[in-house]
Parts: C-alpha cells; structure tokens; sequence
C-alpha cells in the first residue's frame, strides 16, 4: 500500500542512507535527521579544540577559517555592533536587482534572512534615488552587510569605487541623508 503522506515518502530513504555509520543509525532511528546534521558539526570542532592529536586540531581550524554559510562569515567591528560602510545607495540598489534576477529568489525569504526587514521599507528604500538616497533606510544598512559577507565568502576582490570610497572616508559614508538645505546669495 502506497504511504498517505509526503512526509512518509521523505522519511524512509535518509534512513536507509543513515544507517551504514552506527551513530547516525541511533539518529536516524530516532527520526531526528537535521539534529544529527547538527551534532556532527559540533563534534568536529570539539575535536578540534581538544587538541587530542595535532591532526585534530589543524582541521578544526581549517572548518572555522572556511565558513559555509553567509552568516558565519564575521566583519571587522561586528562584535562592536557597528560596521563601516564603504558602498553607496546606488551600488545597493545595483546588486538587490542583480539578486532579483537570479532564480527562485524570492524578497520577502531574503528580507527574513537578512534582518527581518519590512517591505514596506525595502520598497522605500528601492524607490529613492541617487547615491544617498535611502541611507538612513535599515535596508541600506542589513543588504550591505549581506552582499560584503557573500563576496567575502565568495573570495571576490573589492572594485575600485570600494577602494577609493575606503581611502576617502577610512570610518565608513554615513548613513543619514542629507537635508536638503537653503542657501541665500546676495542679489
């Protein structure tokens, strides 16, 4: 008889595949596959820091200095809560529609991932214009320090406007837009 649910189907082969190593097979016995993934990964760094062999060692640190995901990728000043930015509104802008283009991507899923950012300011943030247009915006803020993170674990070298833009403000652009100002001149 054919099962009744999905589920049931997803189920069985990872456990057929899980069951050559007898610790995974306790796991998968017990239905836990995304734990097991995770207690895996665990071990591996605890064997690292044990210093048990100098194998041992060499590989945990050779798993935390090549991370696998955007998210463990740390910047410089992060822990401090405040990191510079070097990429202007335009260049944001430039990157969140090549992001649009690629398949399956979806805003709403992205702007979860990157800070639960609301729509509602994204699509502000998109409308304005120029290069300071939208600084002050929190999506300005989380989509730079997403696409710094992707190229960093991508391995990409910074371009030339980044460069510049480093030289020229070491502390990072800032981040509130500028007020449009009157200025009065003698007739």
């Amino acid at each position: 008889m054919p099962p009744k649910r999905k589920s049931d189907v997803l189920e069985h082969p990872p456990v057929a595949v899980l069951s050559s190593d007898s610790e995974n097979a306790t796991n998968a016995s017990a239905g836990d596959a995304p734990p097991a993934a995770k207690k895996a990964r665990a071990s591996g760094v605890g064997e690292g820091s044990s210093g048990a062999s100098g194998s041992g060692s060499k590989k945990g640190k050779a798993a935390a200095a090549a991370p696998k995901c955007w998210r463990d990728v740390v910047l410089e000043g992060e822990e401090e809560g405040d990191i510079p930015v070097y990429d202007d509104c335009n260049d944001i802008r430039r990157k969140i529609r090549a992001l649009q283009k690629e398949p399956n991507f979806k805003v709403t899923h992205w702007l979860q991932e990157i800070g639960n950012i609301n729509n509602n300011s994204y699509q502000r943030f998109m409308k304005a214009t120029g290069p300071h247009g939208g600084a002050s915006n929190g999506t300005y803020y989380a989509a730079y320090v997403y696409f710094e993170k992707v190229r960093i674990l991508q391995g990409k070298k910074k371009t030339a406007k980044r460069i510049r833009s480093e030289q020229q403000n070491p502390s990072g652009s800032s981040r509130e837009q500028p007020r449009a100002q009157w200025v009065y001149m003698p007739s």
